[in-house]
């Protein structure tokens, strides 16, 4: 269940619905989850003072069940984040932050249950 947090002072016009959809399907094709669990949530038009400046920046952060234990993948996947934000949107590699977020499947409600319980039926 990836959960993509994108937070941004870039304007929220240089935020496509193609963008995200395209961004939906890198984060399942990289994690190799299906796409009917990805979420991607875009905060633009932030106020965001990174370094000093208010240069285009972005913070992404991204939440997952078992994909982030590992400090080789989460090298892997930072710089495939770096590559593909930098490419689809006017900001630079330094004014790009990536955060991971390690979730246990006991503290992912979805249906109406826990995603831990979803599992095991």
């Amino acid at each position: 269940m990836p959960l993509a947090h994108i937070k941004t002072n870039l304007s929220p016009d240089q935020i496509s619905d193609e963008f995200m959809k395209e961004t939906s399907k890198m984060i399942a094709e990289l994690l190799n989850k299906e796409e009917w669990r990805v979420t991607v949530h875009v905060d633009a038009g932030q106020k965001i003072l990174r370094a000093g400046s208010f240069d285009p920046y972005i913070q992404f952060e991204i939440a997952a069940i078992k994909s982030f234990d590992d400090e080789a993948d989460k090298e892997k996947y930072s710089k495939v984040f770096f590559d593909y934000l930098s490419e689809k949107l006017p900001v630079k590699y330094e004014r790009i932050v990536v955060i991971f977020h390690r979730l246990a499947s006991e503290d992912v409600g979805i249906k109406g249950t826990l995603n831990s319980i979803l599992v095991k039926k």
